[in-house]
C-alpha cells in the first residue's frame, strides 16, 4: 500500500579539471585489513556505467589496505555503481546500496559474507537507519523512498511524493528524516523535505538555497545543509552562488509541534559563483566543516562552525570525489581521483588542517567510508 506525501530539492553536477599528481606513501597489499586494530571500509564505485563495485578494508593502526575484500568473502561480485553504504552497529551488519544492479546487499560486518539481498529496486541511492528495525532507502524512481526491514531486507512499504525530483541524500534525527531531491537540469529545486518517520508522512518542505546536496548534524543538535548553487549552463558567469544553512533542531522540533514557520539560524553564501560545493562532513571536536569545492571532483576546503563567513580557500588542492572524517583519530579521509576519473584513485589521509599523512592506491572512484 503506497502512502502519498510531498517532497522537493535539487542538484546539478559539473566537473572541475585539475592537474593530476602521483600518489605516494604505502601501497597496501593483501592481508593488511585483516590485522587487529581499528578498521575502515572503503566503498569503491567502479568504472561507469557497468564496472563492478568493490570493497577495501583499511587498517588504521597499521596504515595498510586490503582490496577486494567483498569478492574474497563471497562467490558473487557485489554489483555495479555502489552509491552508499551504512554500518548498522546493533546488528554488526553492513548495508550496501548498488543501483547499477538494482539491489541492496546486506553482509556480516565481520566476515563480509552476504546475509541476504533485496532485488529489483530501480534507481536506489542512499540509506539511513530510522528505527531499531527499519531503514529508509531513497529512490527517485518512485519518487520517494523504500521502507526496508533491517532483519531480512524485505520491502515494508513504498512512500511516494507528489513533487520533487531525484531523491538522494538522507539524514535522521530523533523521529525526523531530512531528504534531498537532487532535481535535474530541467527541473530545479531549492527545498529539503522533512518526514516524520513514525508515520511516514511529510512534515514540511524547507526552502533553502539552490541544489541542496549534503547534510551534517553536529553534537549541538544543529543541522547544516550545503547547497551547490544554481548553474547557468548557457553562461556560467551568471550562475548563482552556493550556500550553507544552519538550523537548530531543538527549536525546529518545537516549531513543528506548534505549527510555526521554520527559519534558519544562519545562512552563509559563497562569494565565488564558479564553485559547486558538495559532500559536507565534519570534525565535531574541532568545530570544522569540510567540503569539496566542485562537482564531480574538486579541492578540499574547510570552514569553522563558529564564524559567520565561509572560507573558500582550499586546504588541499587536487581532484577529490568524496570525504569522511575519523572522529576517533581526528583524521580527514579524502577519496582522490586522477584526471581520468575512470582510472584507479587513492585513499589520502590528512590531519585536520590538511597536512597529508598517508596516500594509498585504491580502485576506481572510491566514494564511501564507514568506520568500524
Amino acid at each position: 500500500m503506497k502512502k502519498i506525501a510531498l517532497l522537493g530539492l535539487s542538484l546539478l553536477l559539473i566537473g572541475a579539471c585539475k592537474k593530476d599528481s602521483d600518489t605516494d606513501g604505502t601501497d597496501g597489499g593483501n592481508g593488511g585489513g585483516s590485522s587487529s586494530g581499528m578498521q575502515a571500509y572503503i566503498g569503491i564505485e567502479g568504472t561507469s556505467p557497468n564496472g563492478i563495485s568493490s570493497l577495501a578494508m583499511y587498517n588504521v593502526t597499521n596504515q595498510t589496505i586490503e582490496n577486494n575484500v567483498f569478492r574474497k568473502a563471497n562467490i558473487n561480485p557485489m554489483g555495479s555503481q555502489l552509491s552508499d553504504m551504512m554500518l548498522d552497529k546493533s546488528r554488526n551488519q553492513l548495508v550496501l546500496i548498488v543501483p547499477g544492479s538494482n539491489k541492496i546487499v546486506f553482509v556480516d560486518a565481520k566476515t563480509l559474507k552476504i546475509k541476504f539481498q533485496t532485488r529489483d529496486l530501480l534507481q536506489i541511492r542512499k540509506v539511513a537507519k530510522v528505527s531499531d528495525n527499519l531503514y529508509y532507502v531513497t529512490c527517485p524512481e518512485l519518487p520517494g523512498y523504500y521502507v526496508i526491514n533491517a532483519n531480512n531486507g524485505n520491502v515494508v512499504d513504498e512512500i511516494t511524493f507528489d513533487v520533487g525530483v531525484n531523491q538522494t541524500e538522507i539524514a535522521v534525527w530523533e523521529d525526523l528524516a531530512f531528504i534531498c531531491n537532487n532535481g535535474s537540469p530541467m527541473s530545479k529545486d531549492s527545498t529539503v523535505s522533512i518526514v516524520r518517520t513514525t508515520e511516514d508522512t511529510l512534515v514540511t518542505n524547507l526552502i533553502v538555497g539552490h541544489s541542496p546536496n549534503s547534510f551534517v548534524i553536529d553534537a549541538s543538535n544543529h543541522l547544516w545543509i550545503l547547497c551547490s548553487g544554481d548553474l547557468n549552463v548557457a553562461d556560467p558567469t551568471q550562475s548563482g552562488t552556493g550556500s550553507l544553512w544552519k538550523y537548530n533542531l531543538d527549536t525546529m522540533y518545537r516549531d513543528i509541534d506548534s505549527g510555526w514557520a521554520i527559519t534558519a539560524d544562519t545562512v552563509m553564501y559563497f562569494v565565488d559563483n564558479q564553485l559547486r560545493p558538495h559532500y559536507l562532513t565534519h570534525d565535531e571536536a574541532g568545530g570544522n566543516l569540510y567540503y569539496i569545492t566542485n562537482l564531480p571532483t574538486g579541492d578540499i576546503a574547510v570552514t569553522n562552525t563558529s564564524i559567520k563567513a565561509l572560507n573558500e580557500n582550499p586546504i588541499v588542492e587536487d581532484n577529490f570525489y568524496a570525504l569522511a572524517f575519523d572522529p576517533i583519530n581526528l583524521e580527514l579521509y579524502g577519496m582522490r581521483t586522477p584526471d581520468d576519473i575512470e582510472k584507479n584513485g587513492a585513499l589520502q589521509i590528512f590531519d585536520p588542517v590538511g597536512n597529508k599523512k598517508t596516500s594509498i592506491t585504491i580502485g576506481v572512484k572510491p566514494n564511501n567510508v564507514v568506520f568500524k
